[in-house]
């Protein structure tokens, strides 16, 4: 009887059936079909014999595996993330808590609609899964079992963590953003506790252990067969464990979103801005000051801005949430702090690690923040001024399409560049603690410029074709997220099903890969992957500008 009640919820089936009556669904469950089954008939054995003992199918397995669970992250977390406050945004999630169906009825048809919906995506690589499995050397119960499970709880994990970001912030572009962030923090981040505590005792260490297990990472590495990498830096939870702390973590905030679905909550009144005026400084040079001031403080007014300063900068600059001065401030200090944080580790030797194991770190804490922040801000520059209107307005000012342009992407990428130099005190103090790693300092820091070039441009040229910021984001991650992740997911199954040449190939997209191979990460000291991954990413970003160009350029014209 509970199970009928539970099918017949009337939010379960809207959400359900719209989902399912999207295109996007069926590009998502299409694209799961075909990553997963090229994985495994790229190395589909020629003859009618099965592997029992080997590790032949253990090294397709591992791939597929990985690439389902960034699929998860991708896919699953973008339905939720909208779910709520696209209601609050239309009003009718007002009527819906003012009508007899209770809030948790309300959370529970979100909810259940959207893992519903994870299991409909994920059907799809039950046939891969099935072609590993009949190749030999996996089971049920020690491998796909264990994996369908993991795969599970990490969607009812971030399902919960964007029904929760969704219900707290205004705006559906803002929603997808937090909810990226915090699955990022609960995917990868989490394993930062580890990195300095290591494999001390104490109730450090013991801390580390369940803030790592939030992380999926060395679950999938148990359940594949790779543990003893993840175990050199005292990576050793299992997939059990990661199951426990999602269900924790799902319960909490469960109870906290449906303490937010309360009317008396939801009825946030809008700012009613600031009233600003003109003021003269008493002191000499006043005027120049203010004029110049922007730039550390976006929020002070002025006279005009001269003519050498393009007007579509400075004005993403006051009116962009990330361009004000305290979040500049709190980006480059947050950055800053880390890089130091890490080479106070290689100096001191907590963790006996040196110089070589930490650099590599820093480079993916570095292209994590920019695959965080880069499609937040290169994602608003053109699909949120079609939103609002705001591009009507600057289609009737007197500014060239190619002013627009150039203020649009350097808004963004002064923003990036600056994260960068945040980090440079870490490398300076690495350099001289190991003076030969200088050369590759620099040739890191030349591969992560080109990555927010890379990052700038492609958001930008994604958002220029999204009538919404919404569209625009989760695109602008998906499309960053498959030329990031899927090169290193091909880098995972290296050999077999991959041989050295295409991967070799395929790292060259990625100018995170090229960072990893000068700083002689393992696994990727083998591959000479610069200056060919600098021209390719340069070539990239030319091709997106060209692109971007083009349409700007269109969208200005007279209808």
């Amino acid at each position: 009887m509970n199970s009928i009640l539970f099918l017949e919820n009337p939010i379960l089936r809207r959400e359900l059936f719209t989902r399912l009556r999207s295109p996007k669904t069926f590009l998502a469950i299409l694209s799961v079909a075909i990553l997963s089954s090229l994985l495994v008939l790229l190395r589909w054995p020629s003859d009618a014999t099965i592997d029992l003992i080997s590790q032949g199918s253990l090294q397709v397995f591992r791939p597929v595996a990985f690439a389902l669970a960034v699929a998860v992250m991708m896919l699953i977390p973008a339905f939720p993330a909208t779910a709520l406050v696209s209601e609050r945004r239309r009003g009718t999630l007002s009527l819906l808590l003012n009508s007899p169906t209770t809030p948790f009825h309300i959370y529970l048809g979100k909810f259940a609609g959207n893992v519903l919906l994870a299991f409909i995506i994920f059907s799809a690589c039950l046939p891969a899964l099935a072609g590993c499995y009949a190749m030999g050397g996996i089971s049920l119960v020690d491998h796909i079992g264990p994996l369908l499970l993991v795969l599970f709880g990490m969607a009812v994990q971030y399902t919960a963590v964007g029904l929760w970001v969704s219900v707290l912030v205004n705006s559906a572009d803002a929603s997808l953003r937090w909810t990226y962030a915090t699955v990022l923090a609960l995917a990868v981040l989490s394993i930062g506790p580890t990195v300095f505590v290591g494999k001390l005792t104490g109730i450090k260490s013991l801390l580390a252990h369940w803030m790592t297990a939030i992380s999926p990472i060395s679950a999938l590495q148990a359940i594949t067969g790779s543990q003893a990498q993840a175990g050199e830096i005292g990576i050793s939870t299992s997939w059990i464990e990661f199951l426990g702390v999602s269900l924790v973590i799902t319960v909490f905030l469960a109870v906290f979103t449906l303490i937010q679905l309360d009317p008396r909550l939801l009825e946030r009144a809008r700012p009613t801005g600031k009233v600003v005026g003109r003021t003269r400084s008493v002191k000499p040079f006043g005027g120049w000051f203010r004029r110049v001031s922007y730039l550390v403080d976006p929020q002070r007014t002025k006279a005009s801005i001269p003519w050498w300063l393009n007007p579509v900068m400075v004005k993403e600059f006051r009116t962009r949430k990330f361009g004000r001065l305290h979040w500049l401030l709190r980006l480059i200090a947050v950055s800053g702090i880390v890089s130091l944080l890490l080479t106070v580790v290689a100096a001191t030797g907590t963790v006996s690690w040196g110089v070589d194991r930490i650099a590599p770190t820093m480079v993916l804490l570095q292209v994590a923040l920019l695959l965080l922040l880069g499609p937040c801000l290169g994602a608003n520059l053109i699909a949120a001024e079609v939103e609002s209107g705001g591009w009507e307005l600057l289609r009737a000012s007197p500014i060239s399409p190619l002013r627009i342009l150039v203020g649009k992407l350097m808004s963004t990428i002064w923003t990036l560049l600056l994260m960068l130099l945040a980090t440079l005190p870490g490398y300076l103090v690495m350099g001289y603690i190991q003076p030969a790693m200088s050369g590759q300092v620099g040739n890191v820091l030349i591969s992560l410029v080109i990555a927010v070039f890379m990052v700038t441009t492609l958001s930008a040229c994604i958002s220029a074709f999204c009538r919404t910021t919404a569209v625009a984001t989760a695109t602008s991650y998906a499309v960053l997220l498959t030329l990031f992740a899927g090169t290193l997911l091909i880098w995972v199954a290296r050999g077999k099903p991959f041989g050295p040449l295409l991967v070799e190939r395929a790292l060259l997209l990625n100018p995170a890969a090229a960072a990893l191979a000068e700083m002689k990460t393992p696994g990727f000291e083998l591959y000479r992957l610069t200056p060919d991954s600098w021209y390719v990413g340069a070539g990239i970003s030319f091709v997106c500008l060209a692109i971007l160009t083009a349409r700007i350029w269109r969208m200005t014209r007279p209808n």
